[in-house]
């Protein structure tokens, strides 16, 4: 019976909530692409990593910065805060989110994207790019419910795919920012990719698994920053 009920509950959100029935239509649509399928989001919701973007971006007077899956637009809009001349794309595959970005005031440093690879390629490369709380899958449910291993859920192999392609249409020196991954971005091999050491390397929030899905313990200290240090492409 409670089964039942629980199901009815779901029904009734997925026709009531409009967001959660944009992410449960995502989630069918981009089956093979789709990394966390909750859409939740905030407006400066990462102070510490963007400011620390931002001191690391000093140099370069007009960055072209990569939102990759922007929800709303919140991101992009924290982002010009503290980076008011940098050019942001921001890049949602949600198209309800999609669209509700694309309702914001227009701005000439602004632009919002269907994310996909030619898309992302088109408007590349980047100076930086911030990937917050998109490589990972549910991550509240994996932490309430003591997930021991995630090798089916949400297998290594897609992130570090979606790390590799990110990390292709970044600018040699650019910036890669992540927060709140499953898994460590210093295990994904072969990135040309090295950490920044300073504010943003700190225990992580939430579990991590190693390569093989299992859970690392004790709760590891794991990098935030990390900057491009070859072009290989």
């Amino acid at each position: 019976m409670s089964t039942l009920r629980g199901a009815l509950a779901r029904a009734k959100r997925y026709v009531l909530d409009p967001v959660a029935r944009s992410e449960l239509v995502t989630r069918v649509r981009f089956a093979r692409e789709v990394h966390q399928d909750v859409t939740l989001s905030q407006r400066d919701r990462y102070p510490l990593l963007f400011g620390t973007a931002r001191d690391l971006l000093a140099d370069v007077p007009a960055p072209t910065i990569l939102s990759f899956g922007c929800s709303a637009g919140e991101e992009v809009l924290s982002l010009q805060d503290y980076i008011p001349g940098a050019t942001i794309v921001g890049a949602e595959l949600n198209r309800a989110r999609l669209r509700q970005c694309r309702r914001l005031p227009p701005h000439p440093n602004r632009i919002f994207v269907e994310s996909t690879a030619a898309t992302i390629a088109a408007h590349g490369p980047y100076d930086a790019i911030f990937c917050m709380a998109v490589l990972t899958r549910r991550p509240h449910t994996v932490e309430a419910e003591n997930w021991r291993s995630i090798r089916d859920f949400y297998p290594f192999d897609r992130f570090a795919g979606t790390l590799g392609f990110l990390a292709s249409h970044l600018r040699a020196g650019g910036l890669l920012v992540v927060e709140h991954t499953l898994y460590r971005v210093e295990d994904v091999a072969g990135l040309p990719l090295r950490a920044v050491t300073g504010p943003g390397t700190y225990p992580a929030k939430g579990p991590r698994f190693d390569p093989a899905g299992d859970r690392i313990e004790p709760q590891p200290v794991v990098s935030r920053v990390f900057r491009k240090v070859a072009d290989t492409g």
